[in-house]
């Protein structure tokens, strides 16, 4: 008999704690930084937004954002959309050219790549994180 699952977290952690596999981790890290970049959008047209009180506030309000922290969170945006993006691609692939078989492989192929990407992501973005003229 059918038992509906209560609460959404806990039906992420049964689903992927019954079969812990590339395929689920993947589609649990897929919907979180899909969630990720979500948030992210609609605090970047909050900031956009602070243009429509002039040149002066935009500026102040971007000022404001330029701190270690935000720097460090910028990293952590770009893994977010790599993995996104690469993770979509690999499910796009699958799909559309009938690799379900070899879906494990496509998805550390993607992993190699995003590991490439944060690589050069982080060797771009280190240097000024944490330079004391942000």
């Amino acid at each position: 008999m059918y038992q509906p699952k209560l609460g959404f977290f806990k039906m992420y952690k049964e689903e992927v704690g019954l079969n812990p596999n590339v395929g689920n981790w993947s589609w649990l890290l897929h919907r979180i930084t899909g969630l990720i970049l979500v948030f992210y959008i609609l605090m970047h047209f909050f900031a956009l937004s602070s243009s429509v009180g002039g040149p002066a506030t935009f500026n102040a309000w971007l000022a404001n954002l330029q701190t270690t922290l935000t720097h460090v969170l910028e990293i952590g945006l770009v893994a977010a959309v790599a993995f996104h993006l690469l993770n979509g691609l690999r499910i796009t692939v699958a799909d559309f050219f009938y690799l379900t078989k070899p879906h494990q492989a496509l998805f550390w192929i993607a992993m190699v790549i995003f590991a490439i990407l944060m690589v050069i992501t982080l060797v771009v973005f280190l240097g000024r994180a944490f330079s004391p003229h942000h």
